[in-house]
């Protein structure tokens, strides 16, 4: 983090920026985690400090800064003699102030690293959050009428249902030939590479069915999102999702959850 953006965090707080910098911060803090971080931080020290000791603007320059952060970071132990010896002298009152202004940081930091420390470790892995949401709500192949199942409809399904994915996968590529139009088996397909984590396949599968005007088209957005979960891409999951709360797709209310819990998600 720069002097520059303390100086900006500051101006901020005193509410002097103009109103294209006061949007630029603010889209900055939406966008920008770490950017976040360090606003908070020097919000709350900004709130319980004085004046004369949280400016940096007009008390701090950029050697001074380097040179406490640095001591610091190296030595907790050296620091607190430096304070010491500083205390002796008149002439080092301001530097005792930042000094204790770097203690203070130190302090809050640590209590912000250790608040971190145990939500991460409350955290549900990535994998569990998959778990939670893979619960795959698709219509069955098979007819009530036994008369009219097709034999290769009966298998794929026992298949998929059973885990035996490479075997339903060779049934469904049977059933598609003689039925291509037919999305439930697209997305019977795709969702047997993702569990077999081929996922170019599933992938390539959910694309297809996406580009199609077939009736269950948009499902394939929502078990891509599952896809770029599964394989730890949030980034295009967040998108996706986006994607399918914009337009109210299919699993509207699932991808709204599933993004609140990935959105501000800590790997």
């Amino acid at each position: 983090m720069s002097l520059e953006e303390d100086i900006l965090i500051e101006r901020f707080l005193r509410n002097q920026l103009s109103e294209k910098e006061r949007n630029d911060f603010l889209y900055t803090i939406a966008n920008d985690q770490k950017f976040k971080e360090k606003f908070l931080l020097e919000k709350q020290i900004f709130e319980t400090l004085n004046e004369e000791e949280w400016s940096y603007v007009s008390k701090i320059d950029v050697t001074e800064v380097e040179e406490y952060t640095t001591l610091y970071r190296n030595n907790a132990d050296r620091l607190k003699q430096v304070i010491h010896k500083a205390t002796t002298s008149n002439k080092r009152k301001n530097k005792i102030r930042r000094l204790s202004y770097f203690s203070a940081i130190a302090a809050v930091a640590l209590f912000a690293l250790l608040i971190n420390f145990y939500s991460q470790k409350n955290q549900k892995t990535i994998e569990e959050i998959y778990t939670n949401y893979s619960t795959y709500e698709l219509p069955s192949l098979v007819t009530r009428n036994p008369n009219e199942v097709d034999p290769d409809l009966a298998l794929a399904e026992n298949n998929f249902k059973n885990g035996n994915y490479q075997e339903a996968i060779i049934y469904i590529d049977k059933l598609l030939k003689k039925d291509k139009d037919n999305s439930t088996l697209h997305l019977y397909k795709a969702i047997s590479h993702l569990e077999l984590d081929e996922y170019s396949q599933a992938e390539m599968n959910l694309n297809s069915l996406i580009r199609s005007d077939l009736i269950d088209s948009e499902k394939g957005y929502w078990y891509k999102s599952l896809l770029y979960l599964k394989t730890k891409d949030l980034d295009k999951c967040k998108k996706i999702l986006q994607v399918i709360i914009k337009n109210s797709y299919s699993k509207n209310k699932e991808a709204k959850e599933l993004f609140k819990e990935i959105v501000n998600y800590k790997t």
